[in-house]
C-alpha cells in the first residue's frame, strides 16, 4: 500500500517537475515521512479512542510534536521498529497523562535538564537526515531553547494536571531521544553532520 502511494505521488512530482534523480529521492524522502505520520497517527488515535484516552493523547502528540520540532532526535532504523516503538510510547503517555499527579517542581526539574540537553546536543540529527549546514543547526538550537522558555511559562501559569503531564512525558521522552548516550546505546552514530564535513570539508 505504502509503496504503490510513495510510486504514483513521486511520479506525479516526476511528471509535473523538472528534477534531477537525486531531487527526487529527496521528494521520496519527505513523502515517505509524511505517510508515515499520517498513518501513525492515525493508528494511534484510533486505539486510544478505544481506551478511553484520545484526549490525552491529542496533548501528548502537540506537546511532543512542540519540543521535537527544533531539536529532532533519535528515529527507529526501519518502519517496524518505528511502529514498535511509537505505539507503545503513545499508549502508555496517554494513561500516564490520565492517571498521574505530579508536582509543578518536577516538571520545572524536567524542563531544565531538557534545556541543558537541548543547549548542549540539540539539533540531534540522524543518520538518514543529517544537518550539514552550521547556520541551520544554530537556527534549530536557538528555536529549541525558545520552545524551552515558552514551555516554562505554560508551566508556571496554567494548573491543568492534564496538559502538565504532557508537557513532563514530552520533556522526558525527547531528552533520552537527543541524548548521545542513547545513540549510542542504540547503535546509533551521534553528531552526523561531522561525518559529512571531514569527507567533504563542509560546514
Amino acid at each position: 500500500m505504502k509503496k504503490k502511494v510513495l510510486d504514483k505521488l513521486t511520479n506525479f512530482i516526476k511528471n509535473n517537475k523538472e528534477c534531477s534523480e537525486k531531487d527526487l529521492k529527496i521528494y521520496r524522502y519527505g513523502l515517505e515521512t509524511i505517510y508515515n505520520m499520517i498513518t501513525k497517527t492515525i493508528v494511534v488515535l484510533l486505539i486510544t479512542y478505544f481506551l478511553g484516552t484520545i484526549k490525552q493523547c491529542f496533548l501528548l502528540i502537540l506537546f511532543y510534536t512542540s519540543v521535537r520540532l527544533f531539536s529532532y532526535g533519535l528515529h527507529a532504523s526501519s518502519s517496524l521498529g518505528c511502529w514498535l516503538t511509537t505505539i507503545p510510547i503513545y499508549i502508555s503517555g496517554s494513561y500516564f497523562i490520565k492517571l498521574c499527579s505530579v508536582n509543578k517542581y518536577y516538571i520545572f526539574a524536567a524542563l531544565l535538564i531538557y534545556t541543558i540537553f537541548a543547549i548542549l546536543w540539540a539539533p540531534a540529527d540522524t543518520k538518514k537526515k543529517p544537518i550539514i549546514r552550521r547556520e541551520r543547526r544554530i537556527k534549530l538550537k536557538v528555536l529549541s531553547i525558545i520552545v524551552c522558555i515558552s514551555h516554562a511559562f505554560i508551566i508556571y501559569y496554567v494548573s491543568n494536571q492534564y496538559i502538565l503531564n504532557a508537557i513532563l512525558f514530552s520533556l522526558v521522552l525527547q531528552s533520552i531521544c537527543i541524548c548521545p548516550l542513547t545513540y549510542k546505546i542504540t547503535n546509533n552514530r551521534f553528531n552526523n553532520y561531522l561525518y559529512y564535513q571531514k569527507k567533504d570539508g563542509l560546514n
